[in-house]
């Protein structure tokens, strides 16, 4: 199956805040129950790339969350 993501670069569209902020209460909640670590990066990025919601911008917004969630990482995100 082919996913179309949005093209446009502009602000966040209220669908995509809304994913955003479940990705945070996820990312939360295994900070709560067990610290965060790459492979639960690694998993929570991959079901968000296959949201059809998923655009360069929200990638962008999600790269500035985990930079400050952990300090000092490197993130890679495959986006083709």
């Amino acid at each position: 199956m082919d996913i179309q993501h949005p093209s446009e670069d502009g602000p966040l569209s209220p669908d995509q805040i809304l994913l955003l902020e479940q990705f945070r209460d996820r990312v939360e909640a295994k900070i709560s129950n067990h610290g965060l670590t790459s492979t639960d990066v690694a998993e929570l990025v991959k079901d968000l790339r296959g949201h059809p919601e998923m655009s360069r911008q929200m990638m962008a917004e999600l790269t500035q969350e985990l930079q400050r969630l952990l300090p000092g990482q490197r993130f890679s995100f495959d986006w083709d």
